[in-house]
């Protein structure tokens, strides 16, 4: 018989070897994704430090200095400002946009205070002259509307139930989340807020961060597990259009038509989430949250035209 060769058994050393390299390189490569992921997370929930645009003596505004602590957060210290208005009934709290200050907004609370309201305004965490906590998505954010809330009621004599509030873009989305967990808010108006933060997070990311638009489509799943992982925070649970289905009372809502940052599909969609059919003002001609800068007047009618409504006046 012939001598051919035998192949020899596969030693268990050289299977590991075989099985081990690609083994190894997903676990390499799903690290690096992962760790990628997270180094976004970090640059993207760190707010954009800005100066006050205005402040209220250059509007002749009178006001107090104010400070407190969200709710349940004694560690962290938010710093804003009170507008008291002799013989006001009700008080709105404002919340401003991702990278804002509570001074983009005094032009509009001085439009306010003419109306009859009183009005607190005030720097989100890792925002304006707040702590320079990491902001919380959207999440964490709630209790510093609540700590709001708290300080004028406690603090500035303000009725259950004769509180409103009022957010714009990132403030908005916020404003939702909070005022249905809240008894002693009356009414919640939101300006330009989005629906989920699942449809604007690859946006956003990429307008905040390095990373192109097409990278963060790539890193989106990654982003979503290290917010999770790393900072405790679920993005997929940032819906306002879920927060909007179990109010008991008509919302307000606002937004450009023309929006671009956040398109108002989002309306459309807080619109139909909604318990309630909601007051709706849509604006043509002006950019993302810009909706009082180019209609004042309008803007302001809409505005407090739905807080009577909700303060049954």
């Amino acid at each position: 018989m012939g001598t051919g060769c035998r192949m020899r058994p596969m030693t268990r050393r050289r299977f590991l070897i075989l099985i081990g390299t690609p083994l190894l390189t997903l676990l390499v490569g799903s690290a690096l994704y992962i760790g990628v992921a997270w180094v976004i997370v970090e640059q993207a929930l760190v707010a954009e430090a800005k100066p006050f645009e205005q402040t209220p003596e250059e509007l002749g505004l009178a006001y107090e200095d104010i400070a407190f602590a969200p709710r349940g957060w004694d560690g962290i210290t938010l710093r804003g400002w009170y507008f008291p208005n002799p013989g006001a009934d009700a008080t709105v709290v404002l919340v401003h946009g991702l990278d804002g200050t509570r001074s983009g907004d005094l032009e509009l609370v001085r439009d306010l205070l003419a109306r009859g309201f009183a009005a607190l305004t005030f720097d989100l965490r890792g925002h304006g002259e707040s702590d320079r906590a990491q902001m919380g998505a959207a999440l964490r954010e709630q209790d510093d509307v609540l700590g709001a809330v708290d300080f004028v009621l406690s603090e500035r004599g303000a009725e259950p139930g004769r509180v409103l509030l009022l957010g714009f873009s990132y403030g908005g989305a916020i404003v939702l989340l909070t005022g249905v967990q809240e008894p002693a808010v009356a009414g919640v108006y939101a300006d330009s807020a989005f629906a989920s933060m699942a449809d604007v997070l690859v946006k956003e990311v990429a307008d905040r961060t390095p990373v192109s638009l097409w990278g963060a489509r790539v890193l989106e799943p990654g982003i979503v597990r290290a917010s999770r992982w790393f900072k405790g925070i679920d993005l997929a649970a940032v819906r306002p259009e879920a927060a909007a289905s179990e109010y008991g009372y008509v919302l307000g809502l606002a937004h450009c038509e023309d929006d671009e940052r956040i398109s108002i599909d989002h309306l459309w969609r807080l619109r139909d989430a909604a318990s309630m059919e909601p007051r709706l003002a849509v604006y043509s001609g002006c950019e993302h949250a810009g909706a009082y800068d180019e209609y004042p007047v309008r803007y302001v009618e809409e505005l407090v035209s739905y807080f009577d409504e909700r303060l049954g006046e």
